[in-house]
């Protein structure tokens, strides 16, 4: 059922404009829209159109008399600058809800409005009027540059510059008078002059009611490049503390009191200047620029609903809380001409939830230096500001345009400041190959990235192959990044590489000029190779170090348990008297030869591939003896092909993982055993294990299954890698660079967890004593020493053990623990050991267990470890001095241009 008709007076011709018409449908009234010339309206032709009557909507009398014959009408709104004041007027006229016509029209007069704000003590810029270029002299012979030119009645930036000089503010002058006549009919001949106030922009976003003004919230403003003031991006909530945001909206909602307006959406626009909060101009209406639609996602709840709404009578609740941040973000056109192709190429997701094209294929786009450069938007939503404006940057990324310039010539651009346009990747290819940035994922490869940019930098500007300011600019640039943490760059897209992605930001930052000297001699075939052996050197290191921690744990534990009884299995059947640190000093020995081979890899990662370019070296006089010892390799490499092609490092790195893991996962084998019932003995502390969803009794050592479960990810991780390599041709080739070494992260972190756990679980499981002597009180076990001893004294060996043999076969089974024993021992009286410990002990020769034996193990394995650790140091140390020197030369080469 319908609730009644709604007159929309004129519209914004994109975003909130359409969407207002669709929404009063959704919500059940009957749309209707007066237009003096509905051609401006492009998107009446493709939706589901409302009503749509012509008249002359600038003057309110024939508002009304349309309004009038409209059945059941229940408001009049206008989301236009130019219709509020008529649609507020007939809407009065009708004795509809309506902000009152007065305190319009001294908003929509930005000089009234500057006056009576001043006049009731609020702070504006300082604004004079002009209406010729004698008024505009006069003012600047008064005023302080830059100064700020606008049409006294204009929206959405246009005919808005930012003038640093006379004849600038005179141009800017001639220019505003006519900036809105091709967009409304409208000339402005009343200029305003305004101060230009330093400073971060916001706006606050208020509505008002029944007496009362409410803050939806206050948004961070992103300008365009000066001198115009096109916005293109918004943060919602603005970055700052609770209270000042408060304290913000108080002040804001005091300018929009001071004007009278007393019903209906606010859009207060304001700088945060060094003495505090400037007002530049309050706009009786709702925020353009998609801030309703992201506002709507962000509090859930739809702004344009509520305005809907409150216009027909309905009243206004606000919103309970902000639920979420969001942001927005749009694409400028970078050059007039015919838009030949626009669209984006990935769909939006779950923190990107909207995007839009605010152009369409075949439009021809004139840059103005307003509202109107726009050609899309995209939106983005998360728990956290950075996050939201992170997702719709990566979104707005994703927009491929290609814009046919009057000569003929296309522009097809996507990554700004990419160096060639050209390899734009087919959207779907996109989706499958290119997925966004992620810091999380990507930020270890962005770091190396940035550690060789400063090295080859470095390099360049110390030959004289690039100037000591283009050198110094991009090092800051690069500092910045890396100061950021790469913030800028999650969510973007990578069509053509992580390092294209990242060189991109840097010429957005640098300038394209100055960028382009960054790729001087080098190609990203021999960039990824260093990269991918950066990345190696710091997994092997990491893994490396964390074997340490594990053999300190084993050590440690050794020692207390050298002292305690407890089988040795053979075949998981009971075969000796042994000790617990006997078994912890066996994985330790283990640990360390494979600690070894990593030390061994490390030391052979000697030679840097940086020079080697594409796998054919380089024409340009390098020093890549330099930018080795910058990265902390001893040489360059010899050969360019070698350089780029080979990936054997990586395949002995994988080896060495897959090595360990098998290790880890045989002990692990062994502890869960060890846990069960039957064998009882060690005990797994409560929270390193589980419990049951089902049997209460049961107790789960699973965090040792993880540890066998991480084999299969190395082992498969080695596997991949070496069949990605085994047929790629010897040179660079994705299946080597890409295939052959990203299964190194996988199995560095499975890896890592593996060993983590295992310290864990050896730190802080415990001995059960009277299990492990429970299985070798019987005395068996200390039979083969017996056959020793009998063999000491001049019966042969296999006599020996014939003999004994046939004893404990006729020991009854049926007689306790104790009574087998005692026969045992009758039976070898003299030559079996009198307990458990002197047969232990007995045990000192080839590495057993005995006390002596077991002692100069413990001895042996604290030197080893002793040395391996100063070996590791030693080597993070070279290249921590590496690091040491190549930043200080970043920053002798960034101080001394800035000096100059």
């Amino acid at each position: 059922m319908s609730r009644g008709s709604f007159l929309f007076v004129e519209s914004n011709t994109t975003g909130t404009g359409e969407l207002l018409l669709k929404r009063a449908r959704a919500l059940g009234f009957e749309p209707y829209l007066v237009v003096r010339n509905r051609a401006r309206y492009p998107f009446l032709e493709k939706s589901a159109a409302p009503r749509v009557i012509e008249a002359e909507t600038r003057n309110p009398d024939d508002v009304v008399g349309v309004a009038s014959k409209i059945a059941r009408l229940t408001a009049i709104y206008s989301s236009s600058d130019y219709f509020v004041e008529t649609a507020s007027r007939a809407a009065t006229a009708m004795g509809l809800p309506a902000a009152k016509p007065e305190a319009i029209v001294t908003c929509r007069n930005k000089w009234k409005q500057a006056l009576e704000l001043q006049r009731q003590s609020i702070t504006t810029p300082a604004t004079r009027l002009a209406t010729s270029v004698s008024d505009v002299e006069n003012i600047l012979a008064q005023a302080t540059l830059p100064v700020v030119v606008k049409p006294m009645s204009g929206s959405g930036s246009s005919g808005v510059r930012l003038c640093d000089s006379a004849t600038a503010a005179i141009k800017a002058f001639e220019s505003a008078k006519n900036a809105l006549v091709d967009q409304v009919e409208l000339t402005s001949p009343d200029i305003l002059i305004q101060q230009y106030v330093e400073g971060k922009e916001y706006s606050a976003e208020l509505m008002a009611h029944d007496g009362a003004l409410h803050c939806l919230g206050i948004l961070a403003k992103h300008k365009g490049p000066t001198p115009c003031f096109v916005e293109i991006g918004h943060d919602f909530p603005a970055p700052l503390p609770e209270p000042s945001l408060r304290e913000l909206g108080s002040f804001a909602a005091g300018a929009v009191s001071a004007l009278g307006l007393n019903f209906g959406p606010a859009h207060v626009e304001f700088v945060i200047a060094q003495s505090g909060p400037v007002i530049i101009e309050v706009n009786p209406r709702l925020a353009g620029g998609m801030i309703p639609i992201m506002l709507s996602h962000t509090l859930g709840t739809s702004i344009l609903d509520m305005v809907i709404r409150l216009y027909a009578g309905e009243g206004f609740t606000p919103p309970r809380t902000r639920a979420r941040a969001g942001a927005i973000r749009f694409r400028l056109a970078h050059s007039s001409g015919k838009l030949k192709r626009l669209g984006f190429s990935r769909n939006p997701g779950p923190t990107a939830p909207e995007a839009g094209l605010l152009k369409s294929e075949g439009d021809e786009v004139q840059i103005n230096g307003d509202f109107r450069d726009r050609v899309a938007y995209a939106i983005g939503v998360a728990d956290e500001i950075n996050a939201a404006a992170a997702a719709a940057e990566g979104m707005i990324d994703a927009l491929v345009i290609d814009i046919e310039t009057s000569g003929g010539e296309s522009t097809n651009k996507q990554d700004p400041g990419s160096s060639d346009a050209r390899w734009t990747l087919h959207p779907e290819a996109m989706k499958l190959l290119a997925p966004l940035i992620e810091i999380s994922r990507d930020g270890r490869l962005l770091r190396h990235q940035a550690t060789i940019d400063e090295a080859h930098l470095v390099m360049l500007a110390d030959g004289g192959l690039v100037s000591p300011a283009a050198a110094a600019n991009l090092l800051k640039h690069i500092l910045d990044l890396q100061d950021e943490g790469f913030q800028s760059l999650e969510g973007r897209c990578a069509p053509r590489g992580l390092y294209l992605a990242y060189e991109a930001e840097l010429a957005a930052r640098a300038g394209p000029e100055t960028a382009g000297w960054l790729h001087l001699a080098r190609s990203r075939n021999d960039l990824n190779a260093t990269i991918s052996l950066l990345a190696l050197r710091e997994a092997a290191c990491s893994i490396s170090r964390e074997i340490g921690i594990l053999q300190d744990a084993l050590l440690q534990r050794a020692e207390e348990a050298s002292k305690l009884v407890a089988p040795l299995y053979s075949q998981y059947q009971v075969a000796l008297p042994g000790s617990p640190g006997h078994y912890l000093l066996g994985v330790f020995f283990a640990l360390g030869r494979e600690r070894q081979r990593f030390h061994c890899l490390l030391e052979d990662i000697r030679s840097c591939p940086m020079g080697a370019g594409a796998g054919g070296g380089t024409s340009t006089q390098i020093d890549p003896f330099k930018t080795a010892s910058l990265l902390g390799f001893e040489l360059p490499s010899f050969n360019s092909l070698d350089a780029v092609a080979s990936r054997d490092h990586h395949l002995q790195a994988l080896s060495v993982f897959t090595s360990v893991s098998v290790l880890l996962s045989r002990v692990a084998q062994d502890l869960q055993v060890w846990t069960t019932r039957e064998f009882a003995l060690i005990d797994i502390p409560n929270d390193l294990a589980g419990g049951s969803s089902m049997l209460p009794q049961k107790k789960n050592p699973f965090l040792l299954e993880h540890i066998k479960g991480a084999a299969s990810t190395v082992i498969g991780a080695y596997v991949s890698a070496a069949t990605a390599t085994c047929k790629s041709p010897f040179s660079n080739s994705i299946e080597a660079s890409n295939y052959g070494c990203s299964p190194l992260g996988l199995a560095q972190d499975a890896l890592k967890r593996a060993i983590t756990l295992t310290s864990l679980i050896v730190r802080f499981m415990s001995f059960n004593v009277r299990s492990m002597r429970e299985n070798l009180e019987d005395g068996s076990s200390m039979t083969a020493v017996a056959a020793e001893r009998m063999a000491s004294r001049g019966i042969p060996f296999r006599k020996a053990h014939t003999l004994i043999g046939e004893i404990t076969k006729r020991l009854s089974q049926d007689s306790n623990v104790a009574e087998r024993r005692s026969e045992l021992a009758s039976h070898l009286a003299g030559v079996l050991p009198a307990s458990l410990e002197e047969c232990r002990d007995a045990l000192q020769f080839g590495g057993g267990p005995g006390k002596s034996s077991t002692d100069s193990q413990v001895s042996l394995a604290k030197t080893l470890f002793r040395d391996m650790q100063l070996k590791c140091e030693d080597t993070r140390e070279r290249w921590a001095h590496a690091e040491m020197h190549r930043r200080q030369r970043v920053k002798e080469i960034i101080d001394k241009h800035q000096a100059t």
